[in-house]
């Protein structure tokens, strides 16, 4: 069976020029939407020519616009898992497939992940004043992760939402002395960017962590980072996310230094006062 729509845009992403990246990041936003708009809808929603939407049709495989905009409306049903369901069956039980599609995932995201942005992203989450970690949906763990990474090295790290809140007296304080490192793994809520729009407009930088159809959402962003997420199950995965906020906050800690090298000290005094954990 012919890869999805989003399949062969995952897997070119980081290869394609920037208008057809544009494009690329037009179709992920659409979806399911994809089957009412023309080629030259498409190119002018993304500020580029018609012909480069003709030049992204063929690198992803398709011999014109109407077969991919005919697949994407059979096939693509907004990140649903029931979308990939099919193309997975056939390799359901093989832990060597899931083992070798998880290390594709692991290799392509840090293997191409430049220094100069790991150590962009490091330095805001480390100097800001406070540090607001957000994450809806399958994200939300993923922040949970980060915030308990973050909150042994450094104070005042916060995790949104707050179960059963609304997150606007959570933000009615940000600064632009806060940083804001938001995890949008799809399917992402219209309430992330507006979350993204609300740092920006106080101007609190934001550390952004999703998979490649983060779209428009990384305009709002002053580090962004696109994780290979593609899954070899209906599920996507995450092992790539898990390993790069391990690495992104082992760098806090080192930044830190010795005020990391002290709160991690006094976690521990603690911990044995409490006795969270026994023998």
């Amino acid at each position: 069976m012919k890869e999805t729509l989003e399949q062969a845009i995952r897997d070119r992403y980081d290869d394609l020029p920037a208008g057809e990246r544009r494009i690329a990041e037009v179709l992920l936003d659409l979806r399911s939407e994809l089957a009412a708009y023309s080629a030259t809808e498409l190119a002018a929603r993304a500020g580029v020519s018609k012909a480069t939407v003709a030049r992204l049709v063929r690198r992803l495989g398709y011999s014109d616009f109407q077969e991919m905009r005919q697949q994407a409306r059979a096939q693509w049903r907004t990140g649903s898992p029931l979308a990939e369901l099919p193309m997975t069956l056939g390799q359901a039980g093989s832990l060597g497939h899931h083992l070798e599609q998880d290390m594709i995932c692991l290799s392509h995201t840090l293997g191409t992940l430049s220094p100069e942005i790991a150590g962009r992203a490091i330095s805001l989450l480390a100097g800001a004043t406070n540090v607001w970690v957000v994450g809806f949906r399958n994200s939300h763990a993923l922040a949970l992760y980060a915030r308990e990474l973050l909150i042994q090295i450094r104070p005042a790290v916060h995790l949104l939402p707050v179960p059963g809140q609304t997150v606007a007296e959570e933000l009615a304080g940000l600064s632009k002395n806060d940083a804001v490192l938001a995890l949008g793994f799809r399917r992402r809520p219209p309430l992330l960017g507006r979350i993204l729009q609300e740092a920006w407009q106080a101007g609190a930088p934001v550390v952004l962590i999703g998979d490649p159809s983060l779209g428009e959402l990384s305009k709002w962003a002053e580090v962004t980072i696109r994780c290979l997420n593609r899954g070899a199950s209906p599920f996507d995965s995450y092992v790539s996310a898990v390993s790069l906020l391990n690495y992104l906050c082992s760098g806090v800690a080192a930044e830190l230094g010795d005020r990391a090298q002290g709160r991690l000290r006094r976690c521990e005094e603690l911990h044995d006062a409490f006795g969270d954990f026994g023998a």
